[in-house]
């Protein structure tokens, strides 16, 4: 079997598919028990830099919401370095001093 290539159009499809079943299961939690709104704003985010309408939509909460806002990109930040610094540092459970 191939191996799956990671390039950028493998990594905007995986996005769209999280994304739209995000909003999906969003939607069908309105009606059923769990966080439909949460799920719904998840997958808003994940599409915001490729369809205009959910980038639109992003930029209301961030103006209507900054405070939320700022706590997310702060958090999103530290993930990110945080993961990148484990990809650096070797595997895990190796101390790279030694």
């Amino acid at each position: 079997m191939k191996r799956l290539i990671w390039n950028k159009h493998t990594k905007l499809v995986l996005k769209h598919l999280a994304g739209w079943f995000c909003i999906v299961a969003g939607l069908i939690m309105f009606i059923t028990p769990g966080q439909g709104i949460l799920t719904v704003l998840i997958g808003v985010y994940l599409l915001a830099d490729e369809i205009p309408l959910f980038g639109r939509i992003k930029a209301w909460l961030e103006h209507r919401f900054p405070k939320t806002a700022d706590f997310v990109h702060k958090k999103g930040t530290q993930m990110r370095a945080r993961f990148h610094k484990e990809k650096q540092d070797g595997p895990p459970g190796q101390d790279p001093k030694d």
